[in-house]
């Protein structure tokens, strides 16, 4: 794992993020609940699938090349007074400059004093080999989708290991991560974390007009840091 320093921005700083692919977790059991598939509950004439999602694993973890980048912002959080009891009502959520309102978001970061953003992928290589196998072994595409898939959340996870082991030795621990394009935390907000981490330049990620992201196998995400 490799870590750099890269740029401020809004009193903050941006961190970059490595991650070999020998540092990831391989689990064939998520491969193949993304595959669509229980590696319990194939039969034994379907045992070619589980040799495929195999397959899939390690051709796939041989070509990743995992990176990120992140910030930690000071974080404030406001809740109005009947916000338990009124399903329609949502936090207020200030860092770095910004403000918004979200309900699902205000009840994951609730208790939090500061805040991580974070944008990870796999690289290219992923997308391109999937994209591959989709003209000439439709059926492999599926299993090389689902191990990109579990290999990306991998990678979240390892790093969010890594940056609570940082944040235990002050005493605080982190909350799940939380993606825009859930609840009520609109998609849109990918344009917040491209320009706040500048993903294209330190990532090579870039955001299509239907805010999809490329490559692929990618992830942003925010992270409350809460006082143990």
């Amino acid at each position: 794992m490799e870590e750099n320093t890269i740029q401020n921005i809004k009193d903050a700083t941006v961190f970059l993020h490595r991650a070999k692919n020998t540092e990831l977790h391989t689990d064939i059991n998520e491969l193949m609940r993304y595959a669509g598939y229980s590696k319990q509950g194939i039969a034994d004439s379907e045992a070619r699938f589980l040799e495929m999602a195999e397959d899939a694993a390690k051709k796939i973890g041989s070509i990743i090349n995992c990176r990120a980048a992140y910030i930690r912002f000071p974080l404030e959080i406001h809740f109005d007074k009947d916000f338990k009891t009124n399903q329609n009502a949502k936090a207020v959520i200030k860092f770095g400059g910004i403000t918004f309102e979200s309900r699902f978001l205000g009840i994951n970061l609730e208790g939090c004093s500061a805040i991580y953003l974070f944008a990870a992928t796999l690289g290219p290589a992923v997308d391109k080999e999937i994209q591959k196998a989709a003209k000439i072994n439709p059926a492999m595409s599926v299993f090389y989708q689902a191990a990109g898939a579990m290999y990306i959340e991998s990678y979240c996870d390892f790093l969010q290991n890594f940056l609570a082991e940082n944040e235990q030795k002050n005493g605080f621990i982190l909350k799940p991560r939380y993606s825009p394009g859930f609840g009520d935390v609109s998609l849109e907000f990918q344009k917040t974390f491209f320009n706040l981490l500048q993903c294209q330049k330190n990532l090579a990620l870039t955001l299509n007009n239907s805010l999809i992201m490329s490559p692929e196998k990618s992830v942003t995400a925010f992270v409350g840091i809460k006082k143990k």
